[in-house]
């Protein structure tokens, strides 16, 4: 099992009425939290979130648009980075910091990766 951080979830929003969603399904928009700008995703009802600036010429992923296959498309040069992991499909070594969204009882929250430090 591979060992995975610990987070700081902050909370982003509180919960929708029922029947409705965060962002409409299948739309990419920007947030701004913990002073980082963040693209949110709302991929087939499924939320993810990650840097907003595309590694290669800084486009801005929240004005981008959602591949059929999960991906989040830069608007500038089209560059295709996976929702799940952040990494580019199709140039090896380009991606992007991708958080954990999860839904609570009171609405929902992005885990940013604790940092630990290790002294010898």
């Amino acid at each position: 099992m591979p060992n995975l951080p610990d987070y700081d979830w902050v909370k982003i929003a509180p919960l929708p009425d029922a029947g409705k969603e965060l962002i409409a399904r299948n739309t990419v928009a920007r947030l701004e939290v913990a002073g980082k700008t963040l693209y949110l995703a709302n991929y087939e009802g499924s939320y993810y979130a990650g840097n907003a600036r595309c590694p290669h010429a800084g486009g801005a992923l929240d004005k981008g648009r959602l591949s059929a296959d999960g991906c989040v498309v830069c608007p500038l040069h089209r560059f295709c980075f996976n929702l799940q992991s952040g990494k580019e499909q199709t140039v090896e070594g380009f991606s992007v910091p991708v958080y954990p969204v999860k839904q609570a009882d009171d609405g929902f929250y992005i885990g940013f990766p604790k940092n630990k430090w290790w002294f010898w």
